[in-house]
């Protein structure tokens, strides 16, 4: 196992996802949503390379609208965009999602920033809400896909809170050391070759 800072988790993600050739934006987003996994101590790192895999032989979705199990939704790529597309026409969705512990992440990120309040429910179980900018789940819950819904949450009295857990961040941040040396030869495919169009390219 290694020692990496949360800076160059970002960074190795941002630009492993850009070597894929995922769109700068898309890629900014999936990064900072590693970066937070990382922090509150979920596994992230296969499920990057993963995702990775599955947008380059396009099995895996990035529409907000059409998604199957065969193709579900990426929460890894995707999911910050959902969020905070419910969080401010305050409407709801469902479909089928690839590694939710990304949207997860996605929740907790826009709750601190927005005090959103949401709900994420697989069939009629509770898997995480926010409330009051922080983040509860079931992190024993985490699968690889299924069938999710995704609303605002509005509390109510008779709510049982018993099984949810509070996230805490972690100060230190381990990695496998195999995964993340084939992060980092994805992330070295970013760069160009040095030559009269890169020199251009570049500002020379």
């Amino acid at each position: 196992m290694l020692n990496v800072s949360l800076n160059e988790i970002y960074s190795e993600t941002y630009k492993a996802y850009r070597s894929v050739g995922i769109e700068w934006g898309i890629a900014k987003d999936g990064a900072n949503l590693s970066r937070w996994l990382a922090e509150h101590n979920f596994y992230f790192l296969g499920s990057i390379l993963k995702n990775a895999d599955l947008y380059k032989t396009g099995k895996i979705s990035l529409s907000l609208k059409k998604n199957t199990f065969k193709k579900p939704f990426s929460a890894a790529l995707m999911g910050l965009l959902l969020v905070e597309y419910i969080s401010s026409d305050n409407v709801k969705w469902q479909g089928y999602v690839y590694d939710y512990k990304f949207l997860i992440a996605s929740m907790a990120i826009i709750a601190k920033e927005q005090n959103i309040n949401l709900i994420l429910k697989c069939n009629k179980t509770t898997i995480a809400y926010t409330l009051e900018k922080n983040i509860f789940l079931q992190k024993d819950k985490i699968i690889n896909t299924n069938y999710f819904y995704l609303e605002p949450f509005h509390l109510k009295e008779k709510l049982n809170l018993n099984h949810l857990e509070t996230l805490k961040a972690l100060p230190v941040t381990k990695v496998n050391k195999n995964c993340w040396e084939r992060l980092k030869l994805m992330a070295f495919e970013t760069y160009v070759p040095e030559s009269e169009t890169s020199k251009t390219g570049a500002g020379y």
